[in-house]
């Protein structure tokens, strides 16, 4: 092997520890990724975002971290910058505020439902103050902030959530998952269902690009159909895991929704994403060590899910 590639098996061998360190957390970082993204998919790539730059710095740290408030750390200001890319950043009034109380048990039923009408410094402030019950030290170092600066935001949010729990606001009504006709939505979508479910490796292969790409989410790439073709699609087709595919409009989004049977019931088994380019598959995301959403899905579909686990 070449130095990199002995780097990279020593790396895998970290990996395995730090995710055993970390999986305690994964539920709730989830959780506060979809609430304040509002969106299991966006919740999902938050989680993983997160966990890369949660794992690659860690050599660049020379001081005990407490896993927990690492990892909010780094989601909350992952989605603060993307927020701030999206020009989407409301800059919170600097004036100062007496902290008279507001009962945050008043509020704490209405935050889930009301975040949506918080600028995205309030709303993480809230989350993590009100929901996960981090300290106002904790959350000042999560957002780059003082602990004065979070206590004027976190009494402004709970105002606002307090005003708006009093009135009649209108609120985004959730879409209901729908199957559609897998032909109306290409004929390359529609041979990759029909060979999924005839466990045919080979066909799917050949709607691969030559350079596609196979993302495994948490777990691993994939470079080049040949790679795929020999290693997950062969250890696919030789899985005696009973597999059905189905297209599935899920939270606005298109996906294949992979189900199995579970205690004789249809249960929601791994989500594949597909992007497509000049009619092949160029890009492929299995959602499959990703419990926390196989288990929203599983929820939006109103059937069983079968959790895979976070890890090998």
């Amino acid at each position: 092997m070449n130095k990199l590639e002995d780097v990279s098996s020593e790396m895998r061998d970290l990996k395995k520890k730090f995710d055993k360190l970390i999986e305690p957390h994964r539920p709730a970082l989830w959780q506060y990724c979809r609430m304040i993204t509002r969106s299991p998919w966006d919740a999902e790539d938050l989680v993983q975002d997160t966990l890369l730059k949660a794992y690659s710095a860690l050599p660049r740290i020379f001081q005990p971290v407490i896993p927990k408030s690492y990892l909010f750390r780094i989601a909350t200001n992952t989605w603060l910058n993307l927020q701030r890319k999206q020009q989407r950043i409301i800059l919170e009034e600097q004036t100062e505020e007496s902290y008279e109380d507001v009962d945050p048990f008043s509020i704490r039923e209405a935050i889930e439902k009301l975040v949506i009408y918080l600028s995205p410094k309030q709303r993480a402030v809230i989350l993590l103050f009100d929901v996960f019950q981090f300290q106002g030290s904790e959350v000042a170092e999560m957002i780059g902030s003082t602990e004065g600066s979070v206590k004027a935001l976190l009494h402004r949010a709970r105002k606002k959530l307090k005003e708006l729990g009093q009135e009649e606001l209108p609120l985004p009504s959730p879409s209901s998952p729908k199957q559609e006709s897998v032909s109306a939505n290409g004929p390359v979508i529609q041979a990759y269902i029909d060979a999924f479910n005839r466990r045919d490796p080979d066909t799917i292969a050949g709607l691969l690009d030559e350079n596609a790409i196979n993302d495994i989410v948490h777990t691993s790439f994939e470079y080049g159909k040949e790679t795929i073709r020999n290693h997950s699609l062969e250890g696919w087709a030789n899985d005696p895991m009973p597999m059905k595919a189905v297209y599935q409009q899920l939270w606005d989004k298109p996906a294949v929704v992979v189900m199995t049977k579970k205690d004789g019931k249809d249960a929601v088994y791994s989500l594949i994403e597909l992007e497509l380019d000049a009619g092949v598959i160029v890009n492929k995301r299995t959602y499959y060590f990703c419990p926390d959403l196989l288990e929203a899905a599983a929820e939006e579909l109103k059937v069983p899910v079968h959790k895979n686990g976070y890890i090998y």
